[in-house]
């Protein structure tokens, strides 16, 4: 787990690495790749690692920004396999995974409980070319919260209202539920003001989407 930040900005680079029969699910926090409140991340990057029979999803990404997950392979795990944890992350760039196999647990979050691959709290990170199979509940789940929540709580920022940044070329198959779910995503110019016609609605484009 990368924890924290640190004067200078801090490095985080995982590579062609493989994970396996890693996490514990009973203790918050013990993922197999976890990047933790670090702020923005430009130069870090996940890419290209193996990550099969986990206990506790594969990728967490957590008070974090401006992450590269790419390229990764993920099979038989418990929970959200690719997850952001408290709808402040943005600008993240998700692209290339292949995630098969995510498992409902019961002794994680609530929101384990109806899986997702891909568990996405703010609308504003790069999702695309990426792949979902298999699923015990969903395939990609954009359950956007009001406000952000954890340790990165605030009421200045409004996901719900923030736009969709992009969702390209993704494809879901075999998810025992929906391929995509959006609850509740309602973007506009203020993200926190309601909808006027001082504060119009902006269109959430979700391109070249498959679910089978």
């Amino acid at each position: 787990m990368l924890h924290g930040k640190m004067s200078g900005g801090l490095i985080g680079r995982i590579r062609y690495a493989e994970f396996r029969f890693v996490g514990q699910p009973k203790i918050i926090g013990r993922y197999p790749i976890h990047f933790h409140m670090n702020g923005e991340m430009t130069n870090s990057y996940v890419i290209g690692n193996s990550i099969h029979d986990s206990f506790a999803r594969c990728v967490t990404i957590h008070g974090t920004h401006f992450l590269r997950v790419l390229n990764n392979v993920g099979y038989n795990m418990k929970g959200h396999a690719i997850f952001m944890e408290d709808g402040i992350e943005t600008n993240n760039v998700i692209t290339g995974n292949l995630m098969i196999g995510a498992r409902q647990s019961w002794i994680m979050l609530q929101k384990d409980i109806t899986v997702s691959t891909y568990w996405i709290t703010n609308p504003y990170n790069t999702v695309r070319d990426n792949r979902s199979g298999g699923s015990e509940w969903y395939g990609f789940w954009y359950e956007i919260k009001p406000r952000p929540d954890g340790p990165s709580a605030t009421s200045d920022i409004c996901p719900q209202g923030i736009p969709l940044l992009e969702f390209n070329n993704n494809r879901a198959h075999s998810n025992a539920r929906f391929g995509l779910r959006v609850f509740i995503m309602a973007p506009r110019k203020f993200p926190c003001l309601p909808v006027s016609d001082d504060n119009p609605a902006i269109w959430s484009i979700f391109e070249n989407f498959i679910t089978f």
